[in-house]
């Protein structure tokens, strides 16, 4: 790694941990807007499940307000020395957080592309200094722990570690419960290289038993009770926290009456995952690295815009992973530019559309629900250009081999 790659790096981190000394309750102002936390993510509930196990109390069994896994409770007590307020252990870690996804990041760069892709400075400058991964480590948000297993997964997938890849995703799974998807593309793409059933059940035991053993440690922290199964994970898929976010669930679970609550849960939780198999089936094929990893980045923009409890955190993770796919950007419709351009310009509304309702009270829901269809839009438009980009990719690479090498002129795909 070249000298500036690790000024980059070290200025970044430096920026994180001068602004967490500068401005301690940073995190808890942020915290206070929909954009970077909801009940199941919040910082500051983390900090009420802390203030509960240093008096001797099990969080998961005083009420519905602690929905983060008990083991990440527990690693936040440690680290916060069973303190409500942060101290020096936190501050490193989340100064330094960033700069570990962010080398992740430029590994899976260079095993995916080579000398190819982006340089590894232009990938630092942009993760290290981009507006969402800065204000989304201001915030201090317990997803960019889910971030890093994601990288490291996507990591150890390229490099053929596929057992390692699946513990990994267990671990994001116990923590965020919808990167469990990501499964599907790890075990096709196996069963794709292996031609074997059996690999595929190796895959889904090894996933299963690497939960059971996160949810056995679990319950022994939350004082032998199962309930945090409830708090943490079918309080999102039951969507029981109807609060206002970037997601597109709260406002229409608010306008529509209960006897017809469950049957639209099943539709919207269906309706996260429906694309996930066909994807696979579709793009997916033996020994190309470049295509599993473009499903698994294709499901998570989905998982996005489609999950209930949607934050900043997500889109960082999605949105700095999404020049791994260079080969793509020259097929592109909208350019990456006018992309991250009206990406800003709706972050830059939702806060102001979030206080002009809730704390002006000059506004209504709709409001801030226009901004949430926004960017769903936006993101849905950035991800149909990429698959059309995709196909268009994959078509002149057919062609050029029945040409035997010889390149072909663009045309548009309408007119084959």
């Amino acid at each position: 790694m070249d000298i500036s790659t690790i000024f980059v790096l070290a200025s970044g981190t430096f920026l994180r941990f001068v602004v967490f000394i500068w401005i301690p309750n940073l995190s808890h102002v942020m915290d206070q807007f929909s954009l970077f936390a909801t009940p199941i993510n919040s910082y500051i509930s983390l900090t009420e499940g802390i203030y509960l196990l240093s008096n001797g109390l099990n969080p998961y069994q005083q009420g519905e307000i602690i929905h983060h896994p008990p083991i990440l409770l527990k690693f936040f007590a440690i680290l916060k020395n069973f303190q409500i307020d942060d101290n020096f252990n936190t501050t490193i870690f989340y100064s330094i957080l960033d700069l570990v996804i962010c080398l992740q990041l430029i590994k899976i760069n260079k095993l995916l592309n080579g000398n190819d892709g982006y340089s590894s400075l232009k990938i630092a400058c942009f993760y290290m200094f981009n507006p969402f991964t800065i204000l989304t480590s201001f915030a201090k948000s317990t997803y960019l722990i889910n971030n890093l297993f994601v990288m490291s997964t996507f990591s150890a997938l390229i490099k053929n570690q596929l057992d390692v890849s699946i513990i990994l995703l267990s671990f994001s799974t116990y923590l965020t419960y919808y990167t469990w998807y990501l499964l599907v593309p790890i075990c096709y793409w196996r069963y794709q290289n292996e031609k074997t059933v059996s690999s595929i059940i190796k895959s889904i035991l090894l996933f299963i038993s690497s939960i059971t053993i996160l949810f056995g440690i679990s319950y022994k922290l939350s004082n032998n009770s199962f309930n945090f199964i409830n708090l943490c994970y079918l309080t999102i898929i039951q969507l029981k926290k109807i609060t206002p976010n970037l997601g597109l669930w709260w406002y229409f679970f608010t306008e529509i009456f209960d006897s017809f609550k469950y049957f639209y849960l099943s539709v919207f939780n269906l309706y996260s995952f429906i694309l996930v198999l066909p994807l696979c089936t579709r793009f997916i094929v033996p020994n190309d690295k470049m295509k599993v990893m473009f499903v698994s980045w294709i499901i998570i923009g989905i998982t996005n815009f489609a999950k209930p409890y949607p934050i900043f955190a997500d889109y960082s993770l999605f949105y700095s992973s999404v020049f791994l796919f260079k080969p793509y950007f020259k097929y592109l419709k909208i350019s990456p530019i006018t992309m991250y351009a009206a990406l800003f310009v709706v972050f830059l509304q939702s806060p102001s559309y979030y206080i002009v309702w809730m704390v002006l009270s000059s506004g209504n829901a709709n409001f801030f629900y226009a901004v949430s269809l926004t960017l769903g839009l936006v993101s849905s438009v950035i991800l149909s250009d990429f698959v059309w980009a995709f196909l268009k990719d994959e078509y002149y690479l057919k062609q050029k081999e029945i040409n035997n090498g010889k390149e072909i002129p663009e045309t548009s795909l309408t007119q084959i």
